[in-house]
C-alpha cells in the first residue's frame, strides 16, 4: 500500500463511515477514486484533508465527509444519468460516475474540462464526459437527468436547471444562509421542487450562480 492509498482508507475510516453513510456503494466509490489524480501537483499532499481544497476560478474539492453525505441523500441508482454542475477538478464527477450510468460534468471554464478529462483518463473512469458552458444553463443537449449535482452553496437554483430534471427525478445542493450551508434535496413533480433539509455544512458559494444585487437611485 502506497502513501496514497493508505491516506485514502484513513479518510475513509475517519471521515467517510462516521457520518452516518450506510450504502456500501458510496463507501466503495470514496475507497476506490484517487483523489491525488484529481489535483494539480501544487496540491497534491493536501488530497485527504477534511476540509474544502480551494482550486482556482471560485471551484473547489468539497471535502469527502460532506460528498458522502450528499451522495447518501442523493440515493442514485446503476441505471441513472446525473448532471454535476460546476465539476471543476472532475473528481466528485469521478464517484458519482461509480454510482450511476452516466455522467455529464459541466464546466465553464475551459482549463478545468482538459485536466478534468486527463485526470478521468488516469483513473481509468471511462463513464464521465466533461462539457463547456455556463452553469446556469445546464446541459440540456445531454438531458434530462434523473440527479443533477450542484457543487457549490447558491442563492438560489437557475430555471434551466429546474426544466433538466425528469419528472420525479432529484436535484441536490447547498443553499447558503450566513456563515453556513443547509444541503437540501428537491424531488420534482409535475414541474415543482418540493425541498426538504438534509444537513447543515459548509461549502464556500459558487459566484456564478449568486443572486445579482440590483441597484435602484
Amino acid at each position: 500500500m502506497n502513501k496514497f492509498e493508505a491516506l485514502r482508507k484513513t479518510m475513509v475510516d475517519t471521515q467517510v463511515r462516521p457520518s452516518g453513510v450506510t450504502r456500501g456503494e458510496i463507501v466503495d466509490a470514496m475507497s476506490s477514486v484517487p483523489r491525488e489524480l484529481f489535483l494539480p501537483e501544487s496540491l497534491i499532499d493536501f488530497s485527504y484533508v477534511e476540509d474544502s481544497i480551494k482550486l482556482r476560478s471560485n471551484r473547489f474539492l468539497v471535502d469527502p465527509r460532506t460528498l458522502a453525505k450528499l451522495l447518501e441523500a442523493a440515493k442514485i441508482k446503476k441505471n441513472e444519468l446525473v448532471l454535476v454542475v460546476a465539476s471543476g477538478c472532475g473528481y466528485s464527477s469521478a464517484v458519482v460516475g461509480f454510482l450511476g450510468e452516466a455522467v455529464v460534468a459541466l464546466e465553464s471554464d475551459k482549463d478545468f474540462i482538459v485536466e478534468s478529462d486527463e485526470s478521468l483518463t488516469k483513473a481509468g473512469i471511462d463513464n464521465v464526459i466533461v462539457v463547456h458552458g455556463a452553469l446556469e444553463l445546464g446541459a440540456p443537449q445531454h438531458g434530462p437527468y434523473d440527479v443533477i449535482i450542484v457543487e457549490g452553496s447558491v442563492d438560489e437554483i437557475p430555471a434551466p436547471l429546474i426544466d433538466q430534471i425528469k419528472d420525479k427525478g432529484r436535484i441536490l445542493t447547498f443553499f447558503k444562509h450566513g456563515t453556513i450551508c443547509e444541503t437540501k434535496l428537491g424531488i420534482k413533480s409535475e414541474g415543482i421542487i418540493s425541498w426538504r433539509v438534509c444537513f447543515s455544512c459548509y461549502v464556500p458559494q459558487l459566484k456564478e450562480l449568486q443572486t445579482k444585487e440590483v441597484f435602484v437611485l
